[in-house]
Order: C-alpha cells, then sequence, then structure tokens
C-alpha cells in the first residue's frame, strides 16, 4: 500500500510528515519542520518535503496539504505569507494516488477523529461526549483559525452526499477570527482604545486579541514593555502575570463564544502555538470563570469536554486523515478511535 505525504503550512511554520497507512490506519513514519516565509508556490512545498529524511513521494503515494488560508477545491492560498497553492493535474502528471488541499483548522478538526485527538489533554468537562455530536476547534498562533465538524449519516443528508449508506464526517472552516472582539467594563475599553488606532480601522477583532502580535500588543498595554510573542509568553505566561490573567480571560470568553456558536456537544480542542506551548492560558482560574461567566447555557458549556492539543503535529494528522478516506480505505465507522 502507498504512503500519505502530509503538509501543514502556516504563517511562520511549514510542519511535513509522511504516514504509513497499513488496514485503514494512520502510522507517522517521519515529521519534518521548516519556515514557511520561502514557500512561493506548489514547487517550493514539493522541495522542501523532499527535504525530509528518506524516500520522497512516488508512484502510488498521496499527497495531502493544509494551508492557513482560503482554499477552493486544489487552489488555495496563504493568508499571511506569499504562498499560492495549486494542486490541479499533480497527481496524473506525477502518478500519485491523489491530491487533496484543505484549510488548516479543516484539517485541524479532522485531527480530533485520530489518535492525536484522543491524547490530548482534557482540561474542562465531562471526559466522555457525544459520539456523533459536532466538534469545533480553534488555535492562535501567527493568526487565528476555527473551524467545527459535523457528522451527516444517512439520513440527514442527499442522497448524492452519502458515502456507502453510512455517513460521514465533515469539517466546516471558519473566519470567525475576523469577527470583531467582545471587550467588556472600562478596563477593558481602555485596552481597546488603545489598540485600534494601530489597525487602521475602529474595531478590534478576535485575531487582533488572541494571535501572536495581540499577545504582543497586550503586554506592551499592561507593562509598557515592547516585547515579541516568543518572549512575552517566556516571561509572562508561565506564572500569574497581569499579562496571563488577561489572556486566559480572553481566551475563556472566546471559548465560550465558540461553543455556543457552534453546539459543539462533542467536544471543544484548542489548539495553535501560544496555548499548547504555555498551557496555563487554559488551565489557571481567569479562563474557567470566564468560561461559563454569565452564560444562560452554562449548563449546556458545562457538558461540553474542552481538550488542548498535546502536539503542533495535529494538522498533519488531520490532512493526512482525509487523504486516507478519500484515497485508500476508509476510516472505520467514520472514526478513528473510539
Amino acid at each position: 500500500m502507498g504512503r500519505i505525504f502530509a503538509a501543514d503550512i502556516g504563517g511562520t511554520n511549514a510542519r511535513f510528515a509522511r504516514f504509513s497507512c497499513e488496514n485503514g490506519r494512520l502510522a507517522p513514519e517521519t515529521v519534518w519542520r521548516t519556515g514557511s516565509k520561502s514557500l512561493r508556490d506548489a514547487a517550493d512545498v514539493l522541495s522542501a518535503m523532499r527535504g525530509m529524511p528518506g524516500a520522497g513521494p512516488t508512484a502510488g503515494d498521496a499527497l495531502a496539504v493544509a494551508l492557513a488560508g482560503p482554499v477552493e477545491g486544489l487552489r488555495g492560498s496563504l493568508t499571511n505569507g506569499s504562498l499560492r497553492m495549486d494542486l490541479n493535474g499533480m497527481a496524473s502528471r506525477l502518478g500519485w494516488r491523489g491530491c487533496v488541499l484543505l484549510n488548516d483548522f479543516a484539517a485541524e478538526a479532522h485531527a480530533t477523529l485520530t489518535d492525536v485527538g484522543a491524547r490530548a489533554r482534557r482540561i474542562f468537562g465531562p471526559e466522555s461526549s457525544s459520539q456523533r455530536g459536532t466538534r469545533a476547534v480553534f488555535g492562535a498562533g501567527t493568526g487565528l483559525g476555527a473551524a467545527s465538524l459535523h457528522w451527516f449519516g444517512h439520513d440527514d443528508v442527499p442522497l448524492p452526499v452519502r458515502q456507502g449508506g453510512q455517513g460521514s464526517w465533515h469539517a466546516v472552516p471558519s473566519e470567525v477570527g475576523h469577527a470583531p472582539f467582545p471587550f467588556q467594563g472600562e478596563e477593558e475599553q481602555r485596552y481597546a482604545n488603545s489598540l485600534v488606532p494601530a489597525l487602521g480601522r475602529d474595531w478590534a477583532s478576535v485575531e487582533d486579541v488572541l494571535c501572536g502580535r495581540g499577545l504582543e500588543r497586550l503586554h506592551a498595554f499592561l507593562t509598557g514593555r515592547r516585547m515579541e510573542a516568543a518572549e512575552v509568553s517566556r516571561e509572562a505566561l508561565g506564572d500569574e502575570t497581569p499579562t496571563l490573567r488577561w489572556y486566559a480571560r480572553f481566551l475563556g470568553r472566546f471559548c465560550r463564544i465558540w461553543i455556543c456558536t457552534t453546539l459543539c456537544t462533542g467536544g471543544l480542542w484548542i489548539a495553535g502555538g501560544i496555548a499548547a506551548s504555555n498551557p496555563l492560558c487554559v488551565s489557571c482560574q481567569e479562563f474557567f470563570g470566564e468560561l461559563t461567566a454569565g452564560s444562560v447555557l452554562q449548563e449546556m458549556i458545562e457538558r461540553v469536554p474542552i481538550r488542548l492539543a498535546s502536539t503542533t503535529d495535529s494538522g498533519l494528522w488531520g490532512a493526512a486523515r482525509v487523504a486516507l478516506q478519500r484515497f485508500f480505505t476508509p476510516a472505520r465507522d467514520g472514526a478513528e478511535f473510539s
């Protein structure tokens, strides 16, 4: 059986992996990382992928690329970068089994059904959840992405969409990162008033607040010190600092909004570099206090398991899972773990 070569490309980092897919299950053989700033087109991505240890793609293999930006068919572009992808005709030219291109958080959503989704650390809510309930995911890093994953059974969708008369999971990407962020109270409004002039508009988005640049601005507002996001993370997010408390409160508020928006009774997964590197952001009292604060849906929110992704490679697993379903043996009953 062939292999799956997966890529997960964001505004800063590009991750690559090679998976074997014996008996309808994914097994990573190697994972490799590089910067994404130098990537301009599909040829650059393939060249970087061939830099992985071991043999590159050959006839019978499949390619799956997750891209942090809008995707339509086999074309897509990187929102925070110059990369433009076009995979049309590539599989037939190179003798591959097939190619798939998807939004990076659509890949993150599919990753919740893989082994890495099962291993994600539960930080809130019950141990188990609705087996076919909607799943949601979001993550903040260079930018902010979010998606949801919905199960459609044989009675839920029109006949042409059905798969084998059983059902399947479908990812729904989102641009909620570009929605206005809801600041509350006088203190937060002072921060908002200091934030928006630099944005060139009179409001701040969710991404403006929660991504790396937002973390930099928040820390500067609270301390007067301008630092890169990585420095802020090392200095201020590993302890009970004002920056941690504010950022955790903002994260908890967005989690509440995203749970209520998606009705993700199957669980919420938090991905992205900031939370993964600084778990105190989603395990301190400010986060939990804001998660259910004043919500009429508090009981529903408390029934949603919230998990923190245990690896930054989950997008690779999600992209590979889509290729596995599409070009190899379909995943068992729509899921890879129970």
